[in-house]
């Protein structure tokens, strides 16, 4: 039985916003109208190869410590409530020009997710798009995927299905456990909406998708790892179904009506209980 809503008691606005500055200053006029248009950007620069090998290293050391207290490979998520390495990431500069350009001068940021595909660990990330997961109204979040490793044809690349956010909601089923799918939900009709393409990354460089993109990935069957660590952001208009948990890192601006409560800096990198 299709599903439309995982928040049937929340009132949501499910529908695309076009974005864009009318005096950007990172992104071009051209990439602003293919974001409308298509949902997405990327390949995007960002960190120097330098910085991503910095990057991987963090990665790789939170997981190792991640792993021994219990978590697995896809346990990173909301962290930067506890890791300050995580919450730093989602202040850089060059991450918030793009969003800028995209969103407006105010930038709140409230959630972030590592997504490390292990070689041959088998499972799938279905079709779905992301604000069917969220207590969010109205649709303006924009995850930036972040490539921790190289993303290529042969281990696992997140794909886009273009233009299928301006369908608004699509109807979803609830994962079934063959599926091995790491998220919980699945739009089965996909082809439905396009043909899909690949997001061929360098570590270091991000994409940009709108939260109603269709999109997913197959399993990682090569013997690489291919790790990304997504951050959603969205202007300070954007509302939660329970205003005493609306927390989120005010990145840049303010929040005018005071809505988003402040996130503060961690201290440190702490993991949570598992």
């Amino acid at each position: 039985m299709p599903i439309t809503s995982a928040l049937p008691d929340m009132e949501r606005e499910l529908r695309f916003f076009p974005v864009g500055s009318q005096n950007p200053k990172k992104l071009t006029a051209a990439q602003i109208q293919h974001f409308n248009q298509k949902g997405y950007l990327f390949p995007l620069d960002v960190f120097t190869p330098e910085e991503a090998g910095k990057n991987r290293k963090y990665f790789d050391q939170l997981m190792e410590k991640a792993v021994q207290a219990g978590h697995n490979s896809y346990s990173i998520n909301g962290w930067h409530r506890h890791c300050h390495g995580i919450y730093d990431l989602c202040y850089d500069d060059r991450i918030l020009d793009y969003m800028t350009d995209l969103l407006g001068e105010n930038l709140i940021c409230t959630m972030t997710h590592y997504f490390s595909k292990e070689p041959s660990d088998g499972k799938r990330v279905n079709w779905h798009q992301d604000a069917s997961y969220w207590p969010l109204t109205p649709s303006k979040v924009i995850t930036v995927w972040l490539a921790i490793d190289d993303v290529d044809k042969d281990n696992a690349p997140m794909q886009f299905i273009p233009g299928s956010h301006l369908h608004g909601q699509i109807p979803f089923e609830h994962s079934k456990p063959e599926e091995n799918s790491v998220l919980g939900q699945s739009v089965h009709n996909s082809e439905e909406y396009g043909k899909p393409v690949s997001v061929i990354m360098k570590a270091g460089q991000i994409s940009i998708h709108s939260d109603l993109l269709l999109h997913g990935s197959e399993p990682n069957m090569s013997g690489r790892r291919r790790c990304g660590l997504t951050m959603r952001y969205n202007p300070p208009d954007v509302r939660g179904w329970d205003a005493r948990r609306a927390e989120g890192i005010i990145c840049r601006g303010s929040d005018p009506d005071g809505y988003w409560q402040l996130l503060p800096r961690p201290d440190g990198d702490h993991l949570p209980t598992c």
